[in-house]
């Protein structure tokens, strides 16, 4: 018999969503699954859609628990998983039906720890059509067959890719022991899965898109600003001291690393001045912008937009309110000059 796939699911107010993610994983073709279901404290009906699913499949376990949010949900399911191998599936998220045979094939015939696919962002708008943003920077380009790498190039080209996401693999369970996911932090998988990666032996990655990841409104990655954001770029900073320290003799690591602090603190602070948010926050935000301002912004491949944006944040959070505002009106009327451009041109058709 195949090995054992623990996959753990995270349910939180998600009515709406978990019986399509339940059902993509119940009708996975890799069938030796055991699906465990936590239910972190839901006000909804998730917990009776949860248990409706475990009545009909014996391999669904659902366990109950008042609200502690997705870090202690994850690490209490790795705690009772019985698998030889691990994967996660958010909530009100899918994967295709062959996912996880897919990853586990490769891992048979690498031999690898870790097995990766790529993954597809859907619009909660209109629920099967891809949002192109910016999926490709994160999906890696392997020609089209599966890549197996070791050593140096394996956390190379996680750290090039950025493919921190915890839901588009499956590890071996072996990898978890002494490592959780840390409680009471946002970006939790930026926190723990370069370690995971880092401590694999081998990973196997594919090309193929197999997961998809659900945008919606009122996730945490679209809410409005909040000091937890900054969480994003305290992980960063904190495996940039994880990998330099051990590859320290790699000058592209460092500088991928360091541009990725940088680019993180841009994006925590795109939303920032909305609603005077950057004021409000403006001690968190401070304290940040000070740990940040210690790296080199030089040599490590920003654009020069990006260095305007770093140099007027470090200088004022004044002028970088002015410049963002100046900066996002001027990049909408772009787009909808764009968008009216192209409307037009079918008009004339």
């Amino acid at each position: 018999m195949k090995p054992k796939i623990s996959v753990i699911i995270t349910v939180y107010d998600l009515e709406k969503y978990v019986s399509k993610c339940i059902e993509s994983v119940i009708n996975q073709t890799y069938k030796n699954l055991e699906i465990i279901i936590v239910n972190d404290g839901s006000t909804d009906k998730s917990l009776d859609i949860c248990r409706f699913y475990a009545r009909k499949d014996d391999r669904i376990v659902v366990v109950n628990q008042n609200n502690q949010g997705v870090s202690r949900t994850r690490n209490n399911a790795l705690d009772i998983a019985a698998g030889e191998y691990i994967g996660f599936v958010d909530g009100d998220d899918w994967v295709a039906c062959d996912m996880y045979q897919l990853l586990y094939d490769n891992i048979f015939k690498s031999g690898a720890e870790i097995s990766v696919c790529n993954f597809t962002y859907v619009n909660n708008e209109t629920k099967t059509k891809a949002v192109s943003n910016s999926v490709n920077r994160y999906n890696f380009n392997t020609g089209g067959s599966a890549i197996v790498l070791e050593n140096y190039e394996k956390i190379k080209k996680f750290v090039y890719y950025d493919n921190n996401f915890l839901w588009n693999k499956l590890y071996k369970k072996t990898l978890f022991s002494g490592i959780r996911f840390p409680v009471d932090k946002t970006y939790e998988d930026i926190f723990t899965v370069y370690k995971l990666v880092d401590r694999a032996a081998k990973i196997v990655i594919s090309s193929e898109q197999k997961y998809y990841y659900l945008i919606r409104g009122e996730s945490i990655t679209n809410a409005p600003f909040t000091p937890g954001r900054l969480r994003m770029v305290e992980a960063y900073m904190e495996r940039y001291g994880y990998l330099t320290a051990k590859y320290s003799e790699s000058d592209e690591i460092e500088q991928i690393c360091r541009k990725r602090i940088f680019t993180s603190l841009l994006e925590c602070m795109m939303s920032a001045p909305q609603n005077n948010a950057i004021y409000s926050y403006k001690e968190d935000i401070e304290k940040v912008i000070i740990g940040v301002k210690n790296y080199n912004i030089n040599n490590c491949a920003l654009d020069s937009d990006q260095e305007k944006m770093l140099k007027l944040l470090f200088d004022s959070i004044k002028k970088y309110v002015v410049a963002a505002r100046v900066y996002n009106a001027a990049s909408k009327n772009i787009i909808e000059n764009h968008n009216n451009a192209i409307t037009q041109n079918q008009q004339n058709r």
